[in-house]
């Protein structure tokens, strides 16, 4: 069982990292990059921390790590719950693992084991920095760091533990409500929708006028009482920050062992019998027509693959929202923001500065929605070979998803800006819709670039064997393009707010049109270039 399940691990490792020939200088600078990467890291918390307790006067103690923990792992454990499902049961590689002499368990401990080593390696860049600063803020002894070994290799199994059993009844409605695709946009609609409205209710208990410097201390003071609370909910956490902090330290030591051999067994005993089932649920793609209706012929080329997105769309709107999801937070983060802002007394210089950083924080999140562009053709994975051999231009179909795409991003920021503009008013309405346009402008051309990313190298292979985006380069360039676009048009709007804000917007949405337009000629090129080169 164990040889079994080393090398179900090591063929699952291959697969999926990145691989070095042995001797290879490569490594080295690798790992001597991302060494780095961790003491800037390191640094720069040290230096955070310090800014909070002796310039802040933000109590840095057990308690605040312990809340750190709590918050940091909750993340990682939402992240784990999503890529879980995807990796576990939805994975087009289990076709393959499933064919081999191993058993359901053994498949799924692999998986397991797989996604820990994955998550301790990001792990690391991300507890090692606070876990130190820590240690050296608070002038902590050797138990302390020696006691960090045990955390750094517990902590991703906690959250990968956790996760694997939440991401089993998760799973079970998923199945299900893929089936009701309806159901499925009506619950997001109305969560999206109540989630917005109680964001509203508590935002607006806020007093108005906000002075920060007179509700400082009373801010300090809640926020420490607020995390003294908040830990006694950390059981497991609670525990790990007790004992780093040196109370109890061996009782403390003793749960988190405990703790760590429960998840281990009850993740085992509860997959053991609903694994397999759940994962051929998941892979099953049957739908039963109650009306038949009569096929709607289209007259070219393009409104044909134009159809076909849109029967895709309906017929896996979970997959929709996921791709989207992101969008769907920018209502939250323009309402809460700019409530604070509006709620300040601001100069005509604030004025400006709230226009400035709307354009940034927008942007960022606008642009990292597009992923889905950023892996349109690779997610045709092997299909993409046959569409090849149709007798047409199937680059028409670059087009449809291109238009497709923009389409649904323009209605679902529209929908962000009618809400912010409602619960809102006091915000000048010119600027919400003239920062509309331009945003629609910008995001238009990052959908273009970001394709153009897929069609130089799409991953065609990796997705038709895995059928997952995880670790997709492409995915990465596309959000990192989006980044820079958010500073680079920061920066301009800097210059158009502040030093010529009587022509402001003119400048921005100008400047956005000629990106667009550059972009619409770059991926045309391209795609008249490369498109029939492309290979599986």
């Amino acid at each position: 069982m164990l040889e079994r399940i080393k090398i179900l691990t090591l063929l699952q490792l291959s697969n999926k990292s990145r691989m070095y020939v042995k001797g290879s200088k490569r490594i080295y600078t690798h790992i001597a990059i991302r060494t780095a990467i961790i003491i800037a890291l390191t640094v720069a918390v040290t230096l955070a921390l310090h800014v909070l307790k002796n310039i802040l006067y933000i109590p840095v103690n057990e308690f605040l790590l312990i809340f750190l923990l709590m918050f940091t792992q909750g993340l990682n454990i939402v992240v784990s719950i999503v890529s879980l499902v995807s990796d576990l049961y939805q994975s087009k590689d289990n076709q393959i693992l499933f064919s081999l002499a191993a058993k359901n368990d053994e498949i799924f401990i692999s998986k397991i084991l797989v996604y820990y080593v994955n998550e301790f390696v990001r792990n690391l860049f991300l507890l090692i920095p606070i876990l130190i600063g820590f240690g050296i803020i608070s002038g902590l002894g050797f138990l302390y760091y020696f006691s960090l070994t045990f955390v750094l290799f517990f902590l991703p199994f906690i959250s990968i533990g956790i996760a694997a059993f939440i991401s089993m009844p998760i799973t079970f409605f998923l199945n299900f409500i893929k089936r009701h695709n309806l159901l499925s946009g009506i619950l997001t609609l109305l969560f999206v929708l109540l989630t917005f409205y109680f964001t509203y209710y508590i935002v607006n208990q806020i007093p108005t006028p906000i002075r920060i410097v007179q509700l400082y201390n009373r801010f300090v003071l809640s926020l420490s009482l607020a995390i003294q609370k908040t830990v006694k909910f950390g059981t497991i956490y609670t525990a790990i920050g007790k004992m780093l902090f040196g109370y109890n330290y061996l009782l403390n030591l003793l749960f988190l062992i405990l703790t760590v051999s429960g998840l281990g067994v009850l993740n085992y005993l509860v997959s053991k019998p609903v694994y397999f089932r759940l994962m051929s649920f998941s892979q099953e793609n049957t739908i039963t027509k109650k009306i038949k209706n009569k096929p709607f012929e289209t007259r070219t080329l393009f409104f044909t693959f134009f159809k076909k997105e849109f029967t895709i769309a309906r017929r896996s709107l979970n997959e929709l929202l996921n791709n989207y999801g992101l969008l769907l937070t920018l209502p939250f983060f323009m309402y809460i923001l700019n409530y604070i802002y509006m709620g300040m007394n601001r100069s005509s210089f604030g004025n400006q500065v709230v226009l400035i950083l709307n354009v940034i924080i927008t942007l960022l999140i606008v642009t990292g929605s597009n992923t889905a562009s950023a892996t349109a053709i690779t997610k045709e994975g092997y299909e993409f070979v046959l569409l090849k051999t149709a007798p047409y231009n199937t680059s028409r179909m670059a087009w449809a998803k291109i238009i497709f795409n923009m389409i649904f991003t323009f209605l679902m920021i529209a929908f962000s800006f009618v809400l912010f503009a409602q619960a809102l008013p006091v915000f000048p309405k010119d600027n919400i819709w003239l920062l509309y346009v331009f945003v629609v402008i910008v995001n238009s051309g990052h959908i273009l670039w970001s394709f153009q990313i897929d069609l130089l190298a799409p991953k065609l292979s990796d997705y038709a064997a895995t059928g997952s985006i995880t670790n997709n380069q492409n995915v990465s360039k596309s959000l990192s393009i989006g980044l820079w676009l958010s500073l680079f048009f920061g920066v301009i709007s800097i210059f158009a707010f502040v030093f010529a804000k009587d022509i402001g917007w003119y400048i921005m949405i100008g400047l956005a049109t000629i990106f667009l337009l550059y972009r619409l000629f770059t991926f045309h090129t391209y795609l008249k270039a490369y498109f029939d080169d492309i290979e599986y």
